[in-house]
């Protein structure tokens, strides 16, 4: 199992001697643009996730001319990502 390092990199340090610098007015609002990244950041993967296998479904369906549901193709898409980062981080070890 992989242990997780609590060492803190410089750039968190800095991030940390900022905030402390900060009135409490601006570290609310620091913690909202943080927030707001976040839930961008997931709202795109989301939307990345979805866009993959429809791309592969329109190309099947319309051009190849072969019948399968999207929800075949999203799984077998979210099946072959997950083997493959599997794969990878073997590797990385």
């Amino acid at each position: 199992m992989n242990k997780m390092s609590n060492k803190l990199t410089p750039e968190q340090m800095i991030e940390v001697l900022d905030r402390w610098k900060m009135t409490p007015e601006e570290r609310a609002t620091a913690d909202a643009e943080k927030l707001g990244k976040d839930i961008a950041h997931v709202i795109s993967s989301i939307i990345i996730l979805l866009l993959a296998p429809t791309i592969i479904w329109v190309a099947l369906v319309y051009l190849v001319g072969f019948e399968v549901a999207w929800l075949k193709v999203f799984g077998a898409y979210f099946i072959f990502n997950f083997v493959k980062n599997i794969i990878r981080t073997n590797f990385k070890k």
